[in-house]
């Protein structure tokens, strides 16, 4: 017999390490004896939207199950190191290594510029990979939209050993989004920022 997607999905889940899906009901429309449900799901951080107007919550969870098989098995997409393992609140340091203090330095000049801050620091899973850092504030300058979200944050993910870094964010509408990844320059001086157009767009990364 065929595995359905929803079984698929977790066991995709479980050969990566990674805490099981989580669906949840995205649009929920009809009357009551003819509801309508669109699920999306969470796999790793990311959400996968299933397709609307299904006749069931089931039919809708597995519609969006098949979404995200789609997207990671069928298109050979492995999951990022740094978030094989689910972290915990209290994984979070608040500083990288002294080594990598200008690191540090240059994310925290950047999103100060936009009275944004960093939240929290997690930590790689091994000496080669990479830290999350997560932004609070008013900085959530996304590249897949080209601006800032109105509410949800963003973060980023350093790599230190080869000095480059890359955004991604929480909303749902850039699911799966990972910007270009941009060089960290090697040397930098206290006025260091990115500067702020009247448009509130960020400069050109540098790459």
């Amino acid at each position: 017999m065929e595995k359905s997607w929803k079984n698929r999905l977790q066991e995709y889940c479980q050969k990566h390490n990674l805490p099981l899906p989580n669906y949840r009901i995205r649009q929920q429309s009809g009357a009551s004896h003819e509801m309508k449900f669109q699920v999306e799901v969470e796999v790793n951080g990311r959400w996968y939207i299933g397709q609307e107007n299904c006749s069931s919550k089931k039919e809708a969870e597995h519609s969006a199950a098949q979404k995200a098989c789609t997207d990671l098995i069928s298109n050979n997409l492995e999951p990022d190191p740094i978030e094989q393992t689910h972290h915990r609140e209290d994984d979070s340091i608040q500083h990288m290594p002294a080594e990598y203090a200008d690191i540090e330095r240059f994310i925290s000049n950047m999103v100060e510029s936009f009275s944004g801050r960093i939240r929290k620091i997690r930590p790689p899973l091994d000496a080669r990979g990479k830290y999350r850092i997560e932004i609070t504030g008013n900085y959530r300058y996304c590249d897949n939209i080209q601006r800032h979200h109105k509410k949800n944050q963003v973060y980023f993910l350093v790599d230190p050993i080869n000095r480059l870094y890359y955004q991604r964010c929480h909303d749902r509408d850039c699911q799966g989004f990972q910007s270009a990844k941009h060089k960290i320059p090697t040397t930098q001086t206290s006025d260091i920022q990115h500067e702020a157009n009247s448009s509130g767009k960020c400069p050109n990364h540098s790459n």
